[in-house]
């Protein structure tokens, strides 16, 4: 048996062309797989509260705020129950340590590094910013900048979470002169 004839200029569809079809399609699906692995959010560590999140860091703004995406959107986080010399505020000039403190937690994180964020009873301030705890790996970062004496503790009614431990940190970077009483 013959095959069918052909209309003159029609060429049938090669293999070949369903081939890079198919490898197009895979290409494709591929991408779109690893777009969604990509996008998903950081998981929470064990040991943390339900209430915590994890975050990664986009930006350092100063010693006491930071930027990072959670749950798709960037957000300021203002370190909970620390205050830093001002080295970035729109009004006031920058303080003795502002610069020094800057460096120490751009030592503790880097855009990139995941974070865990732990809340207390008011979750924004006046500024909208985000108030957090913060954590990279086993390091608790406001404990950290207290201690080296870059952060002094503050307590800003409700939130008292994590004061004391911060004013004992703080205490003893006062015993050992470090941080901002080497400097101011």
């Amino acid at each position: 048996m013959n095959p069918p004839p052909q209309r003159p200029g029609r060429q049938p569809l090669s293999r070949g062309i369903w081939v890079w079809a198919g490898i197009i399609l895979v290409a494709v699906l591929a991408a779109a797989v690893l777009g969604w692995w990509q996008s998903r959010p950081p998981e929470l560590p064990e040991g943390f509260s339900d209430e915590a999140s994890a975050a990664e860091v986009v930006r350092i703004v100063d010693a006491d705020t930071i930027i990072v995406e959670l749950h798709g959107e960037q957000e300021r986080v203002r370190l909970l129950n620390i205050d830093a010399p001002e080295t970035v505020h729109p009004h006031q000039p920058v303080e003795c340590g502002g610069p020094e403190a800057t460096e120490a937690i751009n030592g503790l994180l880097s855009p990139g590094d995941v974070v865990v964020l732990e809340f207390d009873e008011e979750l924004r301030d006046r500024y909208d910013r985000l108030l957090a705890g913060v954590f990279a790996e086993e390091l608790f970062i406001n404990e950290e900048l207290a201690r080296q004496g870059w952060a002094e503790p503050v307590y800003f009614a409700p939130n008292d979470r994590y004061l004391e431990v911060i004013e004992e940190a703080w205490a003893q970077a006062e015993a050992e002169g470090l941080g901002l009483f080497s400097l101011c």
